[in-house]
This record gives C-alpha cells, structure tokens and sequence, in this order.
C-alpha cells in the first residue's frame, strides 16, 4: 500500500493566521486554504494539482495496471484531490487496456466495470473533517467520496457510453466502496490533548478480485491490526500474539456488493473541530 500526505497537514500540527490562500492554475481560482478557522481547528492546507500531478509523475508505470490493481492511502484526504488524481490514471489505464484487448477480465464493457470497481477500491483514504469526506455543508458542498463518484460515473458514460443512476448496480457497488474506503476519522494516535483518537478501530475492508468470474472477496481487518502487523515486520523475534488474519465476510459478483454487509467507523474521538469552533 502506498501513502501519500496529505491534503491537510496533520491535524493541528500547521498554524497560521492567514485564510483564503489560493492559486491561479489554468484561469482558474484554487483555494489551498478556505479558512484560517479551518487551518487552527484542522491544520487544513490543500495541496495543488499541479503539485499532486507532479509527486505522481514520479511513481512507476506499473502502479496503474488494472490488476492487481495497488492500493493507496491517503491519511489525511482533505476534499480529495490526491484521490481523484489517483483514480483518474487509473482509470485511462482500464480504458487503455480496454482497447487493446488487454483486460484480464474480459473485453466487453462489462469487463471494464469490473477493473473499473477494481481501481476505485484499491483506494482508501482518511480525514478528520466530514466537510471533506461527505460534504453537503455551506462552502463544502462536494465531498471526496463525491468526486470520486462523479468521476467514476462520467468515465462509465464517455468511454463505455454507459448512463449510470441510482439503480445501476455498478454505481450501487461503487457507492459501497466509497462509503467504506473513505472514512471520516483521525490517523493520528493522540489528539492534541494527548487523548486516544480510536484510529485502531477504524475498520478497513479488504478486496480480492477474480478477473475469471467477475467476482469479488470481502475481507475485515482494522488500522490497528495493520499497524501491528507492519510493526512486527521491523523487530526480528516472531511475536506469539499476532494479530488476527483479516475475516472474509462476503463474496459474489463485484456488480452486487452492495449487498454486502455495512460496516460503520467509530464516532471521532477527542476535541476535533469543523473550523467553525463545533465538534466535527
């Protein structure tokens, strides 16, 4: 899994006394600070897509094959610019391979969908603000999982010449992985009162695609079980208490995943704030 960081800079960890930083890129206006209450609360600074573009350009080719398609995470996701970057290489890699002939799972558009499912899974993503994650408030109408969304729809339609709604199963599926990958919360382990966040709670689902029968696996495991798990790898006795093998929950066909179970994240712990002075 590969981590970027991060649309805010850790949770109040950056101070400034400034608000309404923005850029101009390509005539248009991009707001890298929407508040200088946003930046005390959350320590909120939004990374330019010129700049994300640029930190992606230096990844490898190989980090955008349809499958197994590699998994990101974004430990403090704002509104979700590194995302919809990430998505969007991802995607024109589907339709590429699409054309080609070159999908493991097929060349109908039925196959795209599936590797299409695929990529916006193998993305995850954390943020201490529901403003950014769900969006839907005054100034913070479109949230990250939105956006992807959106994304992924209008892919649907101008490569596949698919019209999705709210009865698509592909996009029911979508809204599933987004609900659960994009998880309102705080990576850090303390907040600034020096109180538990809860973040080894936060439930994180794990995905195994089969190509052949357009068939997905649903795995749980938790951050705390993940970090454990890579803490282990830096020490050179083998600990008797591991933690437990992720729990498959689900599996059929990755158009039907909404069928799934629902998982909800713990309520966000400790005095987090919207940038407004009222608890998140």
């Amino acid at each position: 899994m590969y981590v970027f960081g991060a649309e805010n800079v850790f949770n109040n960890r950056f101070k400034s006394g400034g608000g309404g930083m923005s850029l101009v890129i390509d005539g248009a206006q991009e707001r890298l600070v929407k508040s200088s209450e946003r930046v005390r609360d959350l320590g909120e600074v939004f990374t330019p897509n010129a700049t994300v573009q640029e930190m992606l350009d230096l990844l490898p080719a190989t980090l955008w094959v349809p499958h197994p398609s590699p998994t990101f995470l974004e430990p403090a996701c704002g509104n979700g610019n590194f995302l919809v970057a990430i998505l969007d290489r991802k995607l024109e890699s589907v339709a590429n391979d699409l054309a080609k002939g070159n999908l493991q799972a097929g060349i109908d558009p039925s196959s795209a969908q599936f590797h299409a499912l695929e990529a916006l899974a193998s993305i995850y993503a954390v943020d201490i603000s529901s403003d950014n994650i769900i969006g839907g408030t005054p100034g913070h109408e479109v949230g990250a999982r939105t956006r992807l969304l959106t994304m992924f729809t209008d892919w649907n339609f101008e490569f596949l010449g698919k019209r999705l709604n709210e009865r698509s199963l592909v996009l029911r599926a979508a809204t599933w992985v987004v609900e659960h990958n994009l998880i309102i919360g705080n990576m850090l382990p303390f907040d600034a009162e020096g109180k538990t966040t809860g973040r080894d709670q936060i439930p994180l689902i794990e995905y195994n695609w089969d190509p052949g029968s357009h068939s997905v696996s649903l795995y749980k495991t938790t951050l705390g079980d993940v970090i454990a798990t890579e803490d282990e790898k830096t020490v050179t006795m083998l600990s008797l208490f591991a933690p437990a093998a992720p729990e498959q929950f689900w599996c059929g066909k990755a158009t039907s995943l909404s069928d799934a179970e629902r998982f909800e994240a713990p309520e966000l712990r400790g005095p987090a704030r919207n940038g407004t002075g009222r608890r998140a």
